[in-house]
């Protein structure tokens, strides 16, 4: 059975179980349905429920919490099946998140500033969940079933600041702080961020405690922490964890595989990212209907092209069972990821342009100790580079340090509080050295601007619309948008309070030493991704036509392509991905066609003329033209995912 770092494909299903009237575990689950799985769609590994945040084992365990009725050990026979069909099989697991567990002991919930209980969080001070249920339960699985792994849910998304009184003497103890019975609930009170970090800091040796207990007894046992370390938990891996993983937003699935998979392919692991085989329910449209497998692989697609494996999400009916109708719709998923298995797995992004995800920043805007707030600034300015044809990549802090010269153009994001000193430091002289730095928001703008040479208006456009233009022709507009003037500098986007008035400088490019600073003070990349806007995209490229010259350049396409760099093996793979399609629509749940991506235009900068272009994983040779050390070649049509291979 290959490991997970070997493992392209996977199915995940789980069903949070919980006792209802006249359910009994594995009284409809069949063993030929199983090894049906294992053999039509052949994943590398199966990952099914064990315990969710109900808090009841969908197993009978030894432990305190199975479900009241079983018609047979279920976990057993998955087992069984999946160990002769070749197949790794791994276990959904609730960690932070247990119902049950919070219900028998209160002692060990969250307590909220207010005294009451948190509903279904798990204390981490101390250990006493992980050691009580969580270690002892993983060690079941691991030696008795001889389970494969386990993908621990609820984890950094669901911890929680906690006011118990051993955590609150605790936070004093290790700081000096006293806190004279003040409690930092809110943001105005003393030391709120310093106590928060605390409790991020008492989730970190939470995750490094059950993980090493566990590793102690059973080292091949494979361990993930759901979202720890992604764009979640934007920090350095600092457990002894496996693999990286999470699940995609059930809603805006394809933008956000496309922030996500960019936020944890930064780390040298093992990591996947799994989507959901259905839409969540929204307001008045439905859920839960299953995806067609066209969205699946176009979901997939954005996965693969940065270097990572891919896992579906299909639940299980109520009593453990597969939905069998649902996932024999995967066999030509399957056949899809496989096929471009060879030319994209573990690969790894060549470094084009990245966008920072401040761990710092992200930390003091959270609302929750890891939640998403503000996240869709990023996911926006992601989507946009991507459907700009840019090859990007994310990073934090701890990545750029000591390495902003390994990339050709630094994007920072809209900023709600700022970054540390150091980093605007060292951020400003990369582009002083010759670096490219491009600044996009106006609060970005403001806290750069006590360093740089430039004025941002001071008038209140909060909410306001403005029109933009390149050219005061094309226009559209942007909210919030403010001024920049500075001396030298290139302007590069106009404004206008009126539509055939687009005169005032709204982005500019700034000299800085050997390089350049580009200014845009509006928040394009959530606008964006709030409503898209086609001069947007020729908003970024004007500025990365200024800032940096990429390796790749999609020079035209009819439709939307997102294309990334990715060398695997010392080779070059073109990744192109078709982004067309309702995707980010609240207006579309399921779809069969997603329009392709025609006639797209490439230039690939080469040190010398290359032996051949092969389109995969077709196999088909590329004409291309050589000139200038630049290959110049047309791809015809992209449906979903199609590769260049450059052949040395």
């Amino acid at each position: 059975m290959k490991r997970r770092s070997d493992s392209a494909f996977g199915l995940h299903f789980d069903f949070h179980a919980s006792p209802a009237p006249g359910i009994v575990v594995g009284a409809t689950l069949k063993e030929e349905d199983i090894r049906e799985i294992c053999q039509k769609i052949r994943p590398d590994f199966i990952q099914i429920d064990c315990k969710g945040h109900p808090g009841w084992a969908s197993y009978p365990t030894a432990c305190e919490n199975p479900m009241p009725a079983f018609a047979f050990d279920t976990l057993a026979l998955w087992r069984k099946v999946t160990k002769e069909e070749g197949v790794a099989l791994y276990l959904h697991y609730s960690g932070v998140i247990d119902h049950r567990y919070c219900e028998n002991h209160p002692e060990d919930v969250v307590v909220n500033a207010d005294g009451s209980l948190a509903k279904g969080i798990t204390r981490t001070m101390g250990f006493a969940y992980a050691d009580k249920l969580l270690i002892p339960q993983l060690k079941e699985l691991a030696g008795k079933y001889g389970a494969d792994g386990v993908w621990v849910d609820g984890e950094c998304w669901g911890t929680a600041v906690d006011f118990h009184p051993e955590t609150v003497a605790a936070f004093e103890a290790e700081t000096g702080i006293a806190l004279g019975g003040k409690l930092p609930a809110g943001r105005e009170d003393p030391y709120y961020n310093e106590y928060r970090d605390f409790c991020r800091e008492l989730f970190r040796r939470y995750v490094r405690h059950y993980v090493d207990a566990v590793h102690e007894e059973y080292p091949d046992f494979q361990i993930a922490s759901n979202w720890a370390y992604t764009d979640h938990m934007p920090e350095a891996v600092t457990a002894d964890v496996d693999y990286l993983s999470g699940d995609f937003n059930p809603w805006n699935s394809f933008n956000v595989a496309r922030y996500a998979g960019r936020a944890i392919a930064q780390h040298n692991r093992t990591w996947d990212l799994m989507a959901w085989n259905f839409r969540a329910q929204n307001g008045t449209k439905p859920g839960g209907v299953p995806k067609h497998p066209v969205q699946i692989m176009q979901e997939a697609s954005t996965v693969l092209a940065v270097g990572g494996g891919f896992q579906n999400y299909i639940t299980q009916y109520r009593d453990g069972s597969p939905r069998m109708e649902q996932i024999r719709r995967m066999e030509p998923v399957a056949k899809f990821v496989r096929a471009r298995e060879p030319y994209c797995f573990r690969g790894k992004a060549e470094h084009e342009a990245v966008i920072l995800l401040s761990q710092h920043d992200r930390a003091l805007e959270a609302a929750g100790l890891y939640a998403r707030s503000g996240y869709e600034r990023t996911v926006g300015l992601t989507a946009l580079f991507c459907d700009a044809g840019q090859s990007v990549e994310l990073a934090g802090e701890f990545t750029l340090r000591g390495n902003c010269d390994q990339y050709k153009m630094i994007a920072i994001p809209e900023l709600a509080y700022g970054l540390e000193e150091d980093m605007i430091t060292e951020l400003l002289g990369y582009a002083e050295k010759g670096g490219s730095l491009l600044l996009a928001g106006h609060n970005t703008c403001r806290i750069f601007q006590k360093y740089l040479p430039y004025t941002v208006d001071d008038n209140n456009r909060e909410q306001q619309w403005r029109w933009v233009s390149l050219d005061h022709e094309e226009v559209g507009m942007l909210r919030d948008a403010h001024t920049i003037t500075a001396d030298g500098a290139e302007t590069v986007v106009w404004y206008g309070d009126q539509e055939k008035e687009t005169t005032a400088p709204g982005g500019v490019i700034l000299p800085w030493g050997k390089g350049k600073i580009g200014l845009l003070a509006a928040d394009i990349g959530w606008q964006y991704g709030d409503c898209v806007q086609f001069i947007h995209r020729n908003i970024l490229r004007a500025f990365c036509d200024r800032l940096y010259t990429p390796l790749v350049k999609v020079e035209k396409a009819v439709g939307i392509v997102e294309m990334t760099a990715l060398r695997k093996a010392g080779r070059l793979y073109v990744q192109l991905i078709n982004g067309n399609g309702g995707h980010a629509g609240m207006d579309t749940a399921t779809e069969d066609f997603i329009p392709p991506a025609l006639d797209i235009a490439l230039t690939i900068r080469l040190e010398k003329k290359p032996a051949a272009l092969m389109l995969q994983p077709a196999g088909k040779v590329l004409d291309f033209v050589w000139d200038d050390r630049k290959a110049t070649v047309t791809v015809d049509r992209v449906d979903i995912h199609e590769i260049v291979e450059v052949i040395e």
